[in-house]
Order: structure tokens, then C-alpha cells, then sequence
């Protein structure tokens, strides 16, 4: 059976990760890589945002100010230590009025060579 919807989205939705993607889910991915590029606005300007490409996600998340500020506070503003965090995504209303997508950082368990050879001192 085909779905419609899908196909519709496919079709014209945004090249980007939107709230409609999420289909009222609240999915779990891990990043995978940040990029910073240059994005059109719809005056014609262009501002540079960073781009995460999401494991399991055929479309990039732009990441707002929000986003993006949630994990600088968390991991540093060195985006390469955003890199395997896993976040969950839900979509919310933002102050302009329409629906984003937000993404929530998830405690990750320390990998083994994670600076757990502290000695241990008493």
C-alpha cells in the first residue's frame, strides 16, 4: 500500500529535518558528523549554521541557536565533541510560531578509554 503522505513529503518537503519528519515520534540518534555551511535565508542572505547528520536520519538537522546551545553547555563548544552523542528529537513550538524540531542530549555510558584510568587515591 503506498503512503501518500510520504510520498508528498518526499516530494516538497524541506531537504532538512523537520518537525513533520518526526511523525509525532520522539526518535533517538546518535550524531555522526557536524558541519558548518553557509544556508540561505529567504531574503537572499546567507548565515552560517551548523548542519548534524544524524545516524539513521536520511536528512540533516539544521541546528538553531536552541539546539546547538543545549550541546555546547553539555560537551563544549567544540563540535567535534558533539560526535557520538545520542539525542532524542521532538518536535515543539518555537517563538515564531511554528513547529521545530529540539533535540534533547541522552547521558551516554563512558566507552571503554574515556578517562577511566584515574588512579584511585585515599
Amino acid at each position: 500500500m503506498t503512503n501518500y503522505t510520504q510520498e508528498y513529503d518526499d516530494l516538497y518537503g524541506s531537504k532538512y529535518l523537520t518537525a513533520n519528519d518526526l511523525h509525532g515520534q520522539q526518535p533517538r540518534r546518535e550524531i555522526g558528523k557536524v558541519d558548518l555551511v553557509e544556508l540561505k535565508d529567504k531574503d537572499g542572505s546567507t548565515k552560517k549554521k551548523f548542519l548534524a547528520y544524524l545516524k539513521g536520519e536520511d536528512k540533516a538537522l539544521v541546528l538553531n541557536k536552541t539546539n546547538a546551545t543545549k550541546l555546547a553547555a553539555l560537551f563544549g563548544k567544540d563540535r567535534s565533541k558533539w560526535v557520538g552523542v545520542t539525542v532524542e528529537l521532538y518536535a515543539e513550538m518555537t517563538p515564531l510560531g511554528k513547529e521545530g524540531v529540539r533535540l534533547r542530549p541522552l547521558p551516554t555510558a563512558a566507552k571503554p578509554g574515556d578517562d577511566m584510568n584515574d588512579a584511585i587515591t585515599f
